[in-house]
């Protein structure tokens, strides 16, 4: 069944061969290679390309077959590659003194995703006291990480993207082993400020870290009991910032699919305060609705005590994230007007969301080093610089009216 009318019959199909409890396939026989074509470079996009090629294999054609398989082997290579980096980042900070948590990436196997090697990562997120961040800084520097557009940019929960400048440039492929991993130096979980609402919960998120082994890497990890929350609370901070990513929600599904242990379930709603557990409970409710996942009874629990203005949104506006990847679209502007804090200025959130000011970083060039940045490179990087910019406020511009109008009926059903 259609989700939206906004959301074209080859994304649609995707979704719903990726349902877990009750996959449908008959609409991917249906699609022409046009549309396969444009199937391949959704799910490359969303970063759902691998668990949709793997868990679909026997329903598409083979030239499909084939594209996929060559992103699975190099998607392979690029977690060599990954380990490796990691290991030497590793290695430079510990000779340090500097002890620090590994988020996101391979840590969510096998919890959110069975084996590394069946997800795209292309960053490593490590989080660092705050008071030792600057010092990981200067040794991510002496690697030969720079920072992606400048140290300027505003930091939220990391500092500003560090990347190497390798003389890689984009070609088209999001599996290629070539392409350098970023690296992302936190020193928070949670900005409050930004975001207007508190998870305090969050704070005791460091204490609580693990040692683990995965194959023959070695790492510090948030605790098993406090991965779904940080997942969603990363999840859902994309998601108020309108650029939620489908891989996130899938692999909070896949987590609600093969976790229904009691026990852990207990231990999460002791550990996590009801503040993180609304937060959770929204993304829970969102996998359910887009891939279908079981639920397990503590976590329905909690998404049948969300408030009535949450439950109300996402009834009506589950589906606006995937809405907002071909249709401009606000609407998770009033879910996050219904999470924020008594004291936050709802206007200056909306002022965020519906007139963002802050310009986009970089968008072409960023891999080459200085020297190989000569006038034609310089005067290509310009143009998809402008070129990206104009975009990007058309499509502010075009959700403006909608967003508004879709404001007062909001505030009407509310009243």
């Amino acid at each position: 069944m259609r989700t939206s009318r906004h959301i074209p019959v080859y994304a649609q199909a995707v979704f719903d061969a990726l349902h877990f409890t009750s996959p449908r396939f008959e609409a991917l026989s249906g699609l022409t290679r046009e549309e396969w074509q444009k199937a391949i470079d959704f799910c490359h996009r969303t970063q759902l390309a691998i668990p949709f090629a793997l868990g679909c294999r026997d329903y598409l054609p083979s030239w499909v077959v084939d594209h996929f398989d060559r992103d699975v082997l190099n998607n392979a290579e690029r977690w060599r590659r990954t380990k490796l980096a990691y290991q030497q980042a590793r290695t430079a900070f510990e000779a340090a003194g500097l002890e620090f948590v590994t988020l996101k990436g391979f840590t969510h196997a096998p919890s959110f995703v069975a084996d590394p090697r069946l997800r795209a990562q292309y960053d490593l997120d490590l989080l660092f006291p705050p008071d030792q961040v600057r010092a990981a800084l200067d040794i991510a520097r002496g690697l030969g990480y720079e920072p992606f557009g400048g140290e300027d940019r505003q930091p939220v929960d990391h500092l500003p993207t560090l990347i190497r400048k390798t003389g890689w440039e984009w070609r088209g492929d999001y599996f290629d082993p070539e392409l350098p991993l970023a690296l992302e130096l936190h020193f928070r979980l949670w900005d409050a400020g930004t975001e207007g609402f508190a998870l305090p919960c969050v704070e005791d998120f460091w204490q609580r870290r693990q040692r683990r082994t995965f194959e023959d890497v070695d790492f510090l990890s948030l605790a098993a009991i406090d991965l779904p929350g940080y997942a969603s609370a990363h999840a859902l901070r994309h998601l108020l910032r309108g650029d939620s990513r489908p891989s996130h929600i899938y692999e909070i599904a896949y987590f609600l699919e093969h976790n229904s242990d009691d026990a852990f379930w207990r231990l999460w709603r002791e550990s996590h305060d009801a503040p993180l557990r609304r937060v959770e409970a929204i993304c829970f409710a969102i996998a359910r609705q887009w891939f279908g996942c079981r639920l397990p009874a503590m976590a329905q629990e909690e998404i049948e005590r969300l408030p009535r203005p949450v439950s109300a949104w996402l009834a009506r506006h589950a589906h606006t994230p995937l809405v907002n990847l071909f249709h401009p679209t606000k609407d998770e502007l009033w879910l996050h007007l219904s999470l924020l804090d008594p004291a936050s200025s709802r206007l200056r959130i909306s002022r965020r969301r519906l007139l963002p000011l802050q310009l986009p970083g970089p968008v072409d060039a960023v891999h080459l080093p200085d020297h190989a940045i000569g006038w034609r490179v310089r005067l290509r990087a310009a143009g998809r610089y402008w070129l990206f910019l104009f975009s990007r406020t058309w499509r502010h511009a075009r959700a403006l009216l909608p967003s508004l109008w879709s404001g007062a009926m909001w505030a009407c059903r509310r009243q």
